[in-house]
C-alpha cells in the first residue's frame, strides 16, 4: 500500500471516431495503458497502440485524454510522440523527449529539459535551469528564476517570447522574431540570435548580445552592467535606448542602414562612431569632448571615459547619438 502523500492516480478518457459503434469499441480495445512502479521509486505509464493501427489512412481516428496526479516534488521524465503534454507542478524537475508533441510546463522547482519538434513549448513558474529545444515551433517562457546554470531556448522557424526572467538567458532561432522583456541576468549574459526577423527587447540588464540580419533591432530600457555587449544587424535600422552603461564595452554594428543610440547624458564613456563615405554622424544632448572629428568619424569622451562605446556602419547610413 502506498504511503499517504505518495499515491499516483491515473484517469483517462478514450475516444474514437468510427463508422459504427462496434468499430469504435474495437478501436478502443486496441489501446492499452499500463501503470507500474519500479524498484528505484519511479512510476512508469506506458500507452500502447498497434503499429498497424486500423484507423490510419482513413477518416477514422482515436484520441485519449490522460490525467496523472503525482506526489509533489517528483521528477517527471517522459518519452512521447504525437501527444499534447501539460505538466503542472509542484514537481522537482522535468525531462521530456518527444516529437510532434506540444509541451506546456509550469510550477517546477528543479532543472527542466525539453526536446520536441514541429510543436510549441510553453514554460512558466520555473525555479531552475532550462534547456528547451524544438523545431518549427514557438517557445514562450515567463516567471523564470535561474540560480545556477542558464535558461536556454532553441528553435528553428519559430518565434521566441520571453518575460520576467531572473538569471542568464540564451535564445536562438531563425526566420522568426525574438521578443523579450523584464530580464535581469545579474552577473551573467543575455544572448539573442536570429536571422531575417526582428529582435525587440525591453527592460533587460546584464551583458547583452543581439544579432540578426535584414531585420530591425529595437531596444528600450537597457542596462549594461559588465562585460562586452554587441548589437548587430544589416540593411535594417537599430534603435537602442540605454538606461545605464557601467563596467562595459558596447559595440553596435550595421550595414547600409541607420543606428539611433540613446544614452544617459551623465555616463562616463569613450565614444567612437564611424561611417563610410556618404554616411553621417550626429550627436546631441551629451557633453561630448571631441578627441577626433571629421566627416565620417567621431571620437570623444564623456566623463572619465571608464566605459567604451563603438558604433559602426558599413556603407551608407546615419549614426545618431542623443542624450536623455
Amino acid at each position: 500500500m502506498a504511503q499517504p502523500g505518495n499515491e499516483v492516480e491515473v484517469s483517462f478518457i478514450k475516444m474514437a471516431r468510427a463508422q459504427s459503434k462496434s468499430q469504435a469499441e474495437r478501436f478502443l480495445d486496441l489501446i492499452d495503458l499500463k501503470l507500474s512502479s519500479q524498484r528505484d521509486d519511479r512510476v512508469t505509464l506506458d500507452m500502447l497502440t498497434p503499429s498497424d493501427s486500423p484507423w490510419e489512412g482513413s477518416d477514422n481516428s482515436v484520441s485519449i485524454d490522460i490525467i496523472v496526479q503525482l506526489p509533489e516534488k517528483m521528477r517527471i521524465e517522459g518519452d512521447l510522440r504525437f501527444l499534447k503534454l501539460n505538466i503542472s507542478g509542484p514537481f522537482g524537475g522535468v525531462d521530456i523527449r518527444s516529437q510532434f508533441s506540444a509541451v506546456s510546463v509550469d510550477g517546477i522547482k528543479g532543472d527542466v529539459e525539453i526536446k520536441t519538434a514541429f510543436s510549441p513549448i510553453s514554460l512558466s513558474a520555473i525555479d531552475g535551469s532550462i534547456n528547451a529545444e524544438t523545431r518549427y515551433g514557438a517557445i514562450t517562457a515567463s516567471d523564470i528564476s535561474v540560480s545556477l546554470g542558464s535558461a536556454i531556448f532553441k528553435t528553428v522557424n519559430g518565434a521566441i517570447a520571453l518575460a520576467d526572467i531572473q538569471g542568464p538567458v540564451e535564445g536562438y532561432t531563425s526566420y522568426s522574431s525574438i521578443r523579450a522583456s523584464d530580464i535581469d541576468a545579474a552577473e551573467g549574459s543575455i544572448v539573442f540570435r536570429t536571422s531575417y526577423s526582428p529582435i525587440v527587447i525591453e527592460n533587460v540588464s546584464g551583458e547583452l548580445i543581439c544579432e540578426t540580419s535584414f531585420s530591425p533591432i529595437t531596444m528600450k530600457g537597457i542596462s549594461l552592467t559588465h562585460g562586452q555587449s554587441k548589437i548587430e544587424t544589416s540593411y535594417s535600422p537599430i534603435d537602442a535606448e540605454f538606461e545605464n552603461i557601467d563596467a562595459s564595452q558596447l559595440i553596435i554594428y550595421n550595414s547600409y542602414n541607420n543606428i539611433k543610440l540613446s544614452i544617459p547624458a551623465d555616463i562616463s564613456s569613450q565614444i567612437v562612431a564611424d561611417v563610410d563615405q556618404g554616411g553621417r554622424i550626429h550627436a546631441s544632448g551629451v557633453p561630448l569632448k571631441p578627441v577626433y572629428l571629421d566627416v565620417t568619424r567621431l571620437e570623444g569622451m564623456l566623463g572619465d571615459g571608464r566605459n567604451r562605446i563603438e558604433v559602426r556602419i558599413s556603407g551608407v547610413g546615419m549614426i545618431e547619438i542623443e542624450g536623455q
